[in-house]
């Protein structure tokens, strides 16, 4: 269970890097999290919960393995979140290009 956690804080980074990469584009930047924000607090309290925050990750976490778990035992091997990490680097890679 630590370890699946472990994975889960992970792939959240990686998965919200690419939008904070750009700082000149900060007031875009914000609003996109405000917006992010108010997609996952379901139930509109101002916080949010760590079903929520589980839920609005699900999706997010099913492509990855979709993509990234080539042998399809539901498990990432190191090798296959070394490509994970890759795709990630290219994205922020594209990112920064695009903000220059």
């Amino acid at each position: 269970m630590k370890k699946f956690s472990f994975l889960i804080l992970l792939l959240t980074f990686f998965i919200a890097l690419p939008s904070y990469s750009n700082p000149t584009k900060e007031k875009n930047n914000f609003m996109k999290m405000r917006r992010r924000f108010e997609k996952i607090d379901k139930n509109s309290d101002g916080l949010i919960s760590k079903e929520e925050m589980m839920e609005a990750h699900q999706d997010r976490i099913d492509k990855l393995f979709l993509k990234f778990d080539k042998n399809d035992d539901n498990k990432l091997s190191k090798k296959e979140l070394a490509a994970v990490r890759q795709e990630m680097k290219k994205k922020i890679k594209k990112v920064r290009n695009e903000g220059e």
